[in-house]
């Protein structure tokens, strides 16, 4: 890995990521999860209609599908309600939206069988412009906990690169002003896997 001098002291560079090449890692990420549109309209219904229990239940399915979960369906399933499903993503959304993601993830990683990673997803397509997707991937390439601390840092490190990209000018500035935090996310998982 390369080290560099930043503010005195000596840095292990795990990433660097350049806002010029971000459109194109959005679109190998989408070519490899396809389905984020779809799901984003799905969370969006979702919470317009008040987080039915069966509707919740099936968007949580959804979501691990998309994430390749397909592993942790029927336990999820088996272990939670739709009551406890639903109960879990209004709550976890309603401290997103008051400025506590990371604890939102947490509420939504309660449900049994989920954990961060699945819990983050779900958290991700439910407020896709404050939430991020922390899994294994960027965990253990990058070095971020799997706590909620770890989830903090990991959001305000993507939206400060969101804040650097955007002052950048590298980009154009439709391009720019559309990215959302978990665009970043995406593109930093998409760098990472090398696609």
């Amino acid at each position: 890995m390369p080290i560099k001098e930043f503010e005195g002291q000596l840095c292990i560079v795990r990433l660097d990521l350049s806002p010029a090449e971000i459109p194109d890692l959005l679109d190998r990420h989408a070519k490899n999860y396809p389905g984020a549109q779809a799901l984003e309209a799905a969370a969006i219904t979702l919470i317009e209609t008040n987080f039915g229990p069966d509707e919740s239940a099936e968007f949580v399915q959804r979501v691990c599908k998309w994430g390749h979960g397909d592993r942790h369906m029927g336990r999820i399933r088996e272990s939670n309600s739709p009551k406890e499903v639903s109960l879990a993503l209004s709550e976890g959304v309603a401290l997103a939206r008051s400025g506590e993601v990371a604890g939102g993830v947490e509420r939504i990683r309660r449900l049994r069988n989920l954990g961060q990673s699945f819990a983050s997803k779900q958290m991700r397509f439910l407020e896709p412009t404050r939430a991020v997707i922390l899994d294994s991937v960027i965990r253990n390439g990058l070095g971020y906990g799997e706590t909620a601390i770890g989830y903090a840092e990991f959001l305000n490190d993507c939206q400060t690169i969101l804040a650097s990209v955007r002052r950048s000018g590298k980009l154009g500035g439709w391009q720019a002003a559309g990215l959302r935090v978990c665009d970043i996310e995406a593109a930093i998982f998409a760098k990472l896997q090398g696609y």
